[in-house]
């Protein structure tokens, strides 16, 4: 198991925001914000983007969490 992957199984996020983000790291979009950023860079967007959704800041924004999570995905994908 890689380290990516093993941080994605130590997530707990709702299924929703899953279901959201599996269905967009299908597109193009996630394989090019993937390709961009490097990964630990997405997973640490992704730690504040949780801990705004978690604390209810004002400065969430759930489809920024899902474009995050998509290239995560896609990230994990194209490592196994």
């Amino acid at each position: 198991m890689t380290d990516l992957t093993a941080a994605l199984s130590r997530m707990r996020r709702p299924g929703l925001l899953l279901r959201a983000a599996r269905m967009a790291a299908l597109t193009g979009d996630a394989h090019r914000r993937a390709a961009r950023r490097p990964v630990q860079a997405l997973l640490a967007e992704e730690e504040k983007l949780n801990a705004a959704r978690l604390g209810g800041g004002l400065g969430y924004s759930p489809t920024r969490h899902v474009e995050v999570m998509s290239a995560i995905l896609c990230a994990a994908r194209s490592v196994s």
